[in-house]
């Protein structure tokens, strides 16, 4: 809604707006009637208290509904005993549990396999720096959510090679990866590269991987044509070598222009 004052146009909140906001501001109020609700009421409240961080294990369950599309649970207080509690949400297509301020111990592999049954049409999920994830999840997610295409466990410190060859042979339209700061090995990435998504990836970041070297910035640009971004930053096993192979395969008559590439010189 536009208002004129003193030849000036600017914007009202609507009405509905203000709505929502009122809830927010007095939400312990509310937080018993969140679940009786209209979705489109719920949406909007959801989308304030996402912003705000005021999603938590409690309240989590009575502000989703069944068509929901995308939950942002970055910066509120959510753990596995709040994913638990997720019931069939076929409509979700993406989550985001990146713990932005510091590590997050309170999600674990429990509340991941949980989540990728209860909502196994997700196609983004994000969940850097939950350090207490282990391959089991990404197995299991990888098993149940077919449609992945961009996932970041970019910090989960505890993921290996195996959820590498999860990877690769469960995600077949998997575009984007974030698996810096992992414990993943050149074994790891050949086998991401000869798997099913090698086609259709697009974008890779395993920056801090300290265990990588060359090989495994050769079996990518080899393997994955689509490649338009590759990050191995503060890998220090990895050489001029691999320089040498990017400009090699960028001058040939099959490379591909790249969008981005960072890396650290030792």
């Amino acid at each position: 809604m536009a208002a004129v004052a003193d030849g000036c146009v600017f914007d009202l909140p609507s009405l509905f707006h203000v709505s929502a906001v009122a809830v927010i501001r007095d939400l312990s109020s509310y937080v018993e009637s969140l679940s009786e609700m209209p979705d489109s009421i719920k949406q909007a409240v959801l989308h304030l208290m996402s912003k705000r961080g005021f999603i938590t294990d409690d309240n989590l369950i009575k502000i989703i509904f069944p068509r929901l599309r995308c939950l942002d649970l970055s910066i509120s207080q959510v753990t596995d005993k709040g994913l638990l509690k997720l019931p069939l949400m076929r409509y979700l297509l993406k989550v985001d549990l990146n713990s932005f301020k510091e590590a997050n111990a309170g999600v674990t592999s429990a509340g991941i396999i949980s989540m990728s049954k209860a909502c196994p049409n997700l196609q983004i999920v994000y969940m850097r720096r939950n350090v207490n994830v282990t391959d089991e999840a990404v197995l299991e997610l990888c098993k149940n959510c077919p449609w992945l295409r961009e996932f970041n466990v970019g910090g989960c410190h505890l993921l290996t090679d195996a959820s590498l060859a999860a990877l690769g042979q469960f995600s077949v339209h998997l575009k984007s990866l974030n698996i810096s700061v992992t414990q993943v090995t050149d074994d790891g990435i050949r086998q991401l590269s000869n798997g099913n998504c090698a086609q259709v990836l697009t974008e890779v970041d395993m920056s801090s991987c300290t265990q990588l070297t060359d090989e495994a910035v050769e079996s990518l640009i080899m393997m994955c044509p689509m490649l338009r971004i590759l990050l191995f930053a503060r890998c220090p096993k990895i050489t001029e070598m691999s320089r040498i192979a990017l400009e090699e395969r960028f001058q040939s008559s099959e490379g591909t222009k790249m969008k981005q590439v960072s890396w650290t010189i030792y």
